[in-house]
């Protein structure tokens, strides 16, 4: 009866209209009747009134079910790593924990990740939820021509809802690099991939999914940074050449040095050397890395008269640690630098002018 009647109102037929224009032309001819008779259409009009505020009343009063919603708390990122070569594929494994990271290959693991999570609502209560995620890919660039990293694989436990029809959900996933030799650059990476929800909707009797589309994120930092502490310098000395040999100080990475002056080569120290300190961060922790001082000569040339004064020459550059060094709990490493400052072979013994004597080296740290 409520329906029929909310249709009435709302969308009149043709045969409905006529009857409702009789209605209206009886309406119209008791206006001739008794008092009496005029009181009983406006009673029965009450009435009908009062039904159709009341059912009207009820169905405002009923609430829609609520709808599924896949919410994301925590989108999953894998933190900076490093790769030290693209030769061969590198595998870094986020686990949906959080904790027990790992890392295969070229990858070094500079800051760690954060696991993704997700709330499930509005589904139907105490439900098995069967999660799937397609597989995706990360770039840096917005065009996505830059070399991609790649998440094949996904660390997820089971899910079921609650009595109100909710559950959450940690994702951890493993990725991947190319491993076909082209270099990677230094940049956050990015990308997306659909999450998919199948499960039983005892509505329908029937199984059905919701879907959404959930972010991924990375940064690769291959780049160290090395900054010089303290520069190399080998102190005030009085030096002269000599036709046949070449004076020498020897500085060693430790700090202590020797000189030696064969012939009538002199080199005399007046105010001790130096040696280089060199502080590499933005590491990974507790990772070897290798140092690679320069092996060529370096020629030590008077600042002011570089063309017409003899020069110095700086050979067997040596570092401490030598070769390799494992950094610390906070990524970084010291570096101390040494080597050996030659007098010039000339075709007569002269006395170097006073000034200063500059060259530039190189010393290279790297994965």
């Amino acid at each position: 009866m409520f329906w029929k009647s909310m249709r009435f109102h709302l969308h009149p037929t043709r045969q409905e209209c006529t009857a409702g224009r009789r209605m209206t032309d009886t309406a119209n001819s008791v206006l001739s009747v008794s008092r009496r008779q005029r009181r009983k259409t406006p009673l029965c009009h009450s009435r009908l009134m009062r039904q159709l505020s009341l059912l009207a009343g009820m169905t405002c009063s009923s609430a829609a079910p609520a709808q599924p919603l896949i919410e994301e708390l925590q989108p999953l990122n894998f933190g900076t790593l490093a790769i030290a070569s693209n030769t061969s594929i590198s595998r870094f494994s986020l686990p949906r924990t959080g904790t027990n990271m790992s890392v295969e290959g070229q990858f070094a693991l500079i800051a760690g990740g954060t696991p993704g999570r997700y709330r499930f609502t509005g589904f139907p209560a105490n439900t098995a939820l069967d999660v799937s995620l397609n597989s995706a890919v990360l770039t840096a660039g917005s065009n996505g021509s830059l070399e991609p990293l790649t998440v094949t694989d996904y660390d997820l436990g089971d899910v079921t809802t609650d009595a109100q029809g909710e559950a959450e959900l940690a994702l951890g996933a493993i990725l991947d690099t190319t491993g076909n030799g082209n270099s990677y650059v230094d940049a956050p990476f990015s990308g997306t991939t659909l999450m998919r929800v199948d499960y039983w909707h005892p509505d329908v009797q029937n199984r059905v999914f919701n879907t959404s589309t959930i972010d991924l994120g990375a940064e690769l930092r291959s780049t160290l940074i090395l900054d010089e502490d303290q520069p190399l310098h080998f102190g005030t000395l009085f030096a002269r050449t000599s036709t046949t040999a070449q004076a020498t100080l020897t500085l060693s990475p430790s700090g202590s040095y020797t000189i030696s002056e064969p012939d009538n080569s002199r080199l005399v120290s007046l105010a001790k050397p130096d040696l280089g300190i060199f502080r590499v961060s933005g590491a990974a922790a507790n990772y070897s890395l290798t140092i690679n001082p320069q092996t060529a000569d370096v020629l030590l040339e008077h600042s002011e008269f570089p063309g017409s004064a003899p020069h110095f020459v700086l050979s067997s550059l040596t570092t401490l640690p030598d070769g390799t060094g494992i950094t610390d709990a906070n990524g970084e490493l010291l570096v101390r630098l040494g080597g050996t400052l030659k007098t010039e072979l000339t075709a007569s013994p002269v006395t170097y002018p006073s000034g200063q004597y500059e060259g530039t080296y190189q010393l290279t740290v790297s994965y």
